[in-house]
């Protein structure tokens, strides 16, 4: 995908869209620009892109390493010039499983509220210059939001923000960096919590991209994605979310996030009730592991009941896309049942839990855990150095600190996933099917301070 930028405007050549045009047959009408890592995961979500949920990250704070960072991105593929809102109707939550039962043991919330500002001047003089191609809608949709910030825990909830400003999409105004500072919030206790637009910070090669997803052959594409998202982001303590508070003795927590819509009384759960339609974990785990046809239910499961749920383990232990993905490859994936898989996606990884002979993430090693659970989340391990050199294929290049021991915003997951799924790093698998010298597709460099997103990408560039 070669991007060009003539009087203002994107201007999208054809070559990577040629190449996911047949994602279309599998993902529907709405697909268009060449998908990231779990960007619209079902079939469901490509048409509710409120609540798609496109990627989420958790990672030790490299300047307060007290802490972690977690980000979860919503709403994928928005165009710079245009404004997108978070579902007021809507629950957005980050799950932290600190037991390894694949329970939430805390749970962070957030739901949001139009502000219904009027749009500023300089955003109206703006819509007449730009012609109707570029037009953003009705003035009337360009309004701010607020939010709420929830914290549940052991039985009892505790507002850690009310009225909190959501960072909207740049529409070319300026001070908008200073909009980003506003809405950077402290919490109770030593935290902070970002909520707003950012750059999309997906990183990925997109041969990887097309093999992983759809068992496609394509070239690789060097260039960056002109693309935002809305992201939750939270700093908080280690000792806030360690079993026990305790971080050395109990180091691993598993991390979801999951968006849930107001029921409606006429399918009987009443006005208040909420239902589940998105979640996400480990990126690629829905649209690559399981079948097609059980991706929107999968979006619609807890974590705590995969183990005996009847979908998620034997999808993992003998997944139908890895054979798909070798063939095109001209490679031979490792024979069901994958316990390599298991591990990564599932369990975690330790020296007794399965062929890959390495203690890094299971829950296994925190000390004062129950028995653990089979359970799709993304683990991390607390207790991990800061890697002085990180390296963005993580644990297949020695990087203990990368994916799949949570997942930095550096770390290009896709190529991750698809090497484990052709076998690394329990066999030999297909090292050099993807080039490392791929550059990432990332059109802004991420910041060195919290929330670590880039600012929105517009129009302008």
């Amino acid at each position: 995908m070669r991007l060009t930028n003539a009087g203002n405007r994107w201007t999208w050549t054809a070559a990577a869209s040629i190449a996911v045009l047949a994602a279309t047959v599998l993902l529907g009408p709405a697909m268009r620009q060449s998908t990231a890592t779990s960007h619209w995961d079902a079939p469901a979500t490509t048409v509710n892109k409120q609540i798609d949920a496109t990627d989420l990250y958790a990672f030790t704070s490299p300047e307060r390493q007290d802490t972690v960072t977690i980000v979860a991105d919503y709403i994928p593929f928005q165009a710079p010039h245009k404004p997108y809102q978070f579902d007021t109707d809507a629950r957005y939550e980050v799950h932290i499983d600190n037991t390894g039962t694949g329970r939430a043991a805390i749970t962070y919330r957030w739901t949001f509220a139009d502000k219904a500002l009027p749009a500023p001047s300089f955003v109206r003089a703006r819509e007449r210059q730009a012609g109707p191609e570029h037009q953003a809608g009705p003035l009337d949709s360009l309004v701010e939001q607020s939010y709420t910030l929830t914290r549940l825990r052991d039985g009892k909830s505790e507002i850690l923000v009310r009225d909190g400003y959501a960072a909207p999409t740049d529409l070319g105004g300026p001070g908008y960096a200073a909009t980003r500072r506003k809405a950077v919030r402290d919490l109770p206790g030593g935290g902070k919590v970002f909520t707003g637009t950012a750059a999309d910070p997906f990183y990925s090669d997109n041969r990887a991209v097309n093999l992983l997803r759809f068992g496609l052959p394509f070239f690789p594409v060097k260039t960056g994605v002109p693309m935002n998202v809305s992201a939750l982001a939270l700093q908080l303590p280690k000792s806030e979310l360690a079993l026990g508070g305790d971080p050395a003795r109990n180091p691993v927590i598993g991390v979801w996030t999951t968006a849930s819509r107001r029921s409606s009384a006429l399918l009987g759960s009443g006005a208040a009730g909420y239902t589940q339609v998105s979640r996400l974990g480990n990126p690629n785990f829905n649209e690559v592991i399981i079948p097609l046809k059980r991706r929107d239910h999968f979006n619609t499961l807890r974590p705590d009941g995969d183990e005996s749920g009847g979908l998620v383990v034997p999808s993992t232990l003998d997944p139908d896309q890895a054979e798909v993905v070798a063939k095109q490859a001209n490679v031979t994936a490792p024979p069901a049942p994958r316990k390599d898989l298991e591990q990564i996606y599932l369990t975690g990884l330790a020296r007794t839990g399965g062929p890959i002979k390495q203690d890094l993430n299971s829950h296994r090693l925190n000390q004062d855990a129950p028995r653990t659970a089979k359970a799709e989340e993304l683990r991390l391990n607390l207790s991990t150095p800061v890697a002085a050199a990180p390296d963005k294929y993580g644990i297949l290049k020695g990087d203990a600190q990368g994916y799949p021991n949570g997942r930095r915003l550096i770390d290009d997951v896709v190529t991750i996933n698809l090497r484990m799924l052709l076998g690394e790093p329990a066999g030999r698998g297909a090292p050099g099917l993807i080039a490392e010298d791929n550059p990432a597709f990332l059109l802004k460099p991420i910041t060195d301070s919290f929330p670590y997103l880039a600012l929105p990408v517009t129009a302008a560039g």
